[in-house]
């Protein structure tokens, strides 16, 4: 059992790797290629994969545009990614916001605005 967590580890490692490569170099939408790979999550047959994604430039993105171009190109990532990794199937992509960033940003300047009164 624990083999089997070991390679699914490995397995979302190499794909958050090259999933990041992918977004950054070759898909063409501006909106796409901003994003980054925060997380991936394997299942253990490895079917499918679930990564969340966030912009580090939060101000000025539209979450809910942003991720339909995501949808629509999870065809061509996926081609994509089939071709740097090697594995029998390549696994199904999901795509998730991921907005632990801006709310960790958030807590924080709550935090600190409830020390300042204080």
């Amino acid at each position: 059992m624990p083999r089997e967590f070991a390679r699914s580890a490995r397995v979302a490692q190499t794909i958050s790797r090259q999933l990041s490569s992918i977004l950054r170099t070759q898909v063409k939408d501006p909106r796409v290629s901003k994003l980054t790979v925060t997380d991936v999550e394997v299942t253990k047959d490895l079917r499918q994969a679930k990564v969340f994604v966030t912009s580090m430039i939060e101000a000025d993105i539209d979450i809910n545009g942003t991720m339909s171009a995501l949808d629509r190109a999870t065809g061509f990532i996926r081609k994509r990614l089939a071709g740097e990794v090697d594995l029998r199937h390549c696994p199904n992509l999901v795509f998730v916001y991921d907005n632990s960033i801006s709310e960790g940003a958030r807590m924080s300047a709550l935090i600190d605005q409830a020390l300042n009164k204080g």
